[in-house]
């Protein structure tokens, strides 16, 4: 899997709706939602920005990982590309705390 793993980026609410209509989906880390947003307002207002673009949305909340998949109704990814996206995302979330860390202890020296 580490070959196909590419640094995650953030889609803006106002994207997302563009980004599922091409049949992709999303998945978000928790701790992108900082602190502007709680998950279900951040999800009422993808779902608001989705609606006006004509994708009817989902939300998979995946508690133990603190991520939540966003999926196009019309255009749901499969299991296996869901799990590799989590996968994907957790490696991701390893190797940024892996490098705060070491941050963090080249600060101390």
């Amino acid at each position: 899997m580490a070959d196909r793993v590419t640094e995650p980026y953030l889609v803006g609410l106002e994207a997302i709706a563009g980004e599922l209509s091409r049949g992709k989906w999303c998945v978000y880390l928790h701790e992108w939602l900082g602190d502007e947003y709680d998950l279900p307002t951040w999800q009422g207002q993808v779902a608001e920005h989705a609606e006006r673009s004509g994708v009817e949305v989902c939300f998979v909340e995946i508690a133990r990982k603190d991520m939540t998949l966003v999926a196009n109704m019309r255009a749901l990814p499969t299991f296996e590309q869901a799990i590799e996206s989590v996968t994907a995302l957790e490696h991701y979330r390893e190797m940024a705390a892996g490098r705060r860390w070491r941050g963090a202890a080249v600060r101390l020296r």
